[in-house]
Order: structure tokens, then sequence, then C-alpha cells
């Protein structure tokens, strides 16, 4: 079983993951201990519900129309939930610091300061969660039988500019690209030491 610490790393599809779920998805990891593993997909915008809406269904009152931040789609479980990825000038004794890089938040005095038109500088905001039990993403890492390894997800580091950079439509390709090219030159590096 892999030793791999996803907290604070990007989850990259493989490109024939056959859960289509996670068809195309970049996910960053802010959670992966004992318990298990919860991240957010961070390349898929959703068409609905917007900022708008999500804040009239919460009764929250938004000061400026022109707040109107993109709705992420964060995953399959719990899309009921919404939640937000950010740095950290700005966060509630309820967020969830990862690895003093970034926090996620799931707690409705968050959207209230971003719907005032303060919280975080940078932020994403999903609806629904990215979760694994307790070893299953470590066998999802490894393509443990029955798991192919071609289904393996791929990781990279963190890095600000992928969470919060512009999320084209090759995005999940550049991190594809990325995260083989990283994983290339890792072994390289062991073998010509």
């Amino acid at each position: 079983m892999c030793m791999i610490d996803a907290q604070g790393k990007l989850l990259i599809a493989p490109p024939k993951l056959p859960d289509w779920r996670f068809q195309k998805s970049v996910v960053y990891m802010w959670k992966h201990d004992i318990g298990g593993a919860s991240g957010v997909i961070i390349n898929k915008k959703c068409n609905h519900p917007s900022f708008e809406h999500v804040c009239r269904e919460g009764g929250l009152i938004l000061k400026n129309p022109k707040i109107n931040p993109p709705v992420w789609y964060g995953g399959p479980v719990l899309t009921n939930i919404i939640g937000v990825l950010h740095t950290l000038e700005f966060q509630l004794t309820s967020t969830n610091v990862v690895k003093k890089e970034l926090g996620f938040t799931l707690d409705r005095k968050m959207l209230e300061a971003i719907a005032q038109g303060g919280g975080p500088k940078h932020y994403i905001i999903t609806l629904g969660l990215a979760n694994w039990d307790p070893g299953q993403l470590e066998a999802e890492l490894d393509g443990v039988p029955p798991k192919s390894p071609a289904f393996s997800w791929l990781t990279l580091n963190y890095e600000y500019d992928l969470i919060f950079g512009p999320k084209t439509e090759d995005f999940w390709d550049r991190c594809v690209t990325r995260s083989i090219q990283n994983k290339t030159t890792e072994s390289l590096n062991k073998i010509f030491r």
C-alpha cells in the first residue's frame, strides 16, 4: 500500500478513468488521514446554482450584486453542501487549515463574509465534496486489484496558480502533462544520481 500523503496536493483523474463522476477532474485534497480523505474538484464550473442563488436560498444578504463568484462542482458526495477553499489571511475557527497554505471551510459565516464583500482574498466556492473511506484512496493511488494501475490517480504538489489561476478548457490536460513530467523527472533522478 502506498504511503503518499495526499493532503494539500492535487489529484488528477487518469485519462481512462471509468468513473464518469470524476472523469477529467482535478481534485484539491484538503484532508487525508486515518479517518479517510476529502477533497473538492476545482475545474468543473456549475451552471446552477449561481452565488446569488446560494445567497438567496441561504437567507444571506448580498451586499453588492457585482459579487458573483462562480460556484464549482466540488464532488458527488453531499451535493447540498457549500464549501469554500481559500487563502488563510481570513479564516474562522471552523476552518480546516491545510498545511499552512490554504483552508477549507464548511461554515455559513464564510459565505456571509464573502457576500458582504469581505472574507479571504482568494477563494473557490464549491458545491459537494469528493470523499474516500479509510484505505480507499490509498488503493486508488496504488491501482490495487481489482483496480488497474492505468486507473490510478495522478498527483501534483500544491501550486497557487493551479488552484486560483484560470481554469481554461485544457486545464485537466495541462495537469496530466505536468504530473507525468514530474514523475518522469523523479524516476530519472533516482536512476542517475
